[in-house]
């Protein structure tokens, strides 16, 4: 029975949106929250198949079996766009750049802004206000067939669409209630992510708080959410066994592997340019030898002393050389942060003593 109540929680997960393999790693309490959210994903479909197809039906009066197809494409649209309101309402896990446009001799020049202020909120809460306004009119929009189809005393009647919503709308308080409760559906997900959002860091806290041995990946924690330190970071990223930590934190376990896989594809990145680099070293210097040989063969008729010189510096000029790309930013991958440049200023007696030295 529990082995059968454990599969059917995580069928659930796998219609939340989220990672399904990260989901398995977190403690029941996770696994409920998000089998609540797949659930409900799912009860969103059926009421935007339902709806969709009752308006068809009204539409297509002489053709009702339109209504089975278009209401199950209208409520895949539907559950799709729900799913990525859904999935983008979650917290920052990657480092993200501010940038901000300054004029500089007379061009426009968009510059990195290292110390966040705080009138970013303002613009977080406005796309947050957005993203919920956009989840609450779709389910206003999907509520009204049903309305229809619940308070129309006829089907004929309910073939008046729109004057007979106006009706049931201005006479039958329920079919307010009936919308409300069809909001309410589509928006206790939201509620439910940001629940995940406490339970996980308390789970952090519960699981690693108390334990000496685990103080390397309680740091790694602190600094995914503030990177102070990032060269040493991201060897600890890599060189970390992440099927091995347990944890019921499921965003730090999910920003943990998208770190992850954005540095070993950088890592791999960075390799292939340098093969890149080297073959085309490579074939530069064969073409040199290639056009420059006529002429060495020729000078060494004339001048063998000068045609030894030549061929000389020709070897140490062309030899293969070892590439390494270079990096502009202090966390290259991300480019949030600009690189410190280490120059070591010398004094101007120096400099004059360079120039004027005494003979």
């Amino acid at each position: 029975m529990n082995q059968a109540i454990h599969k059917l929680r995580l069928f659930f997960c796998f219609f939340s949106g989220e990672d399904d393999f990260i989901i398995r790693k977190c403690n029941t309490r996770i696994q409920l929250f998000f089998a609540l959210i797949g659930l409900l994903v799912q009860v969103v479909f059926v009421l935007c198949w339902l709806s969709a197809a009752l308006f068809v039906s009204h539409i297509f009066d002489n053709a009702r079996w339109v209504s089975i197809p278009v209401g199950i494409i209208w409520a895949c649209l539907v559950t799709l766009l729900y799913l990525l309101l859904l999935y983008t309402i979650s917290p920052a896990l990657l480092p993200v750049a501010q940038k901000k446009t300054t004029i500089y001799n007379g061009k426009k020049k968009t510059v990195i802004i290292e110390e966040k202020k705080n009138g970013k909120k303002a613009l977080l809460g406005f796309s947050f206000l957005f993203r919920v306004g956009l989840i609450i009119f779709l389910a206003v929009v999907v509520a009204q067939p049903i309305n229809v189809w619940v308070f129309a005393h006829n089907y004929e009647e309910g073939d008046r669409f729109a004057e007979t919503l106006k009706a049931i709308l201005n006479s039958h308080p329920l079919s307010w209630v009936l919308t409300v409760f069809i909001c309410s559906i589509m928006l206790l997900p939201v509620y439910l992510k940001y629940a995940v959002r406490k339970i996980s860091e308390k789970s952090f806290k519960e699981d690693f708080e108390s334990k000496d041995t685990e103080k390397g990946l309680r740091h790694l924690r602190e600094q995914l959410g503030n990177i102070t330190d990032f060269e040493h970071l991201s060897k600890q990223i890599l060189s970390v066994n992440i099927n091995s930590i347990r944890t019921a934190d499921f965003y730090f376990q999910k920003s943990l592997i998208e770190h992850r896989i954005i540095l070993e594809e950088y890592e791999q990145f960075k390799k292939d340019y340098t093969i890149r680099l080297v073959e085309r070293n490579r074939h530069y210097n064969r073409t040199c030898w290639e056009n420059l040989m006529p002429y060495l063969n020729r000078l060494e008729n004339v001048n063998p002393e000068e045609y030894r010189l030549l061929y000389a510096q020709l070897e140490n000029d062309l030899q293969e050389c070892a590439f390494e790309k270079y990096e502009y930013w202090a966390d290259h991958p991300f480019r949030t942060k600009y690189k410190m440049a280490a120059r070591k200023l010398t004094a101007e007696a120096e400099l004059l003593q360079t120039f004027y030295q005494e003979k």
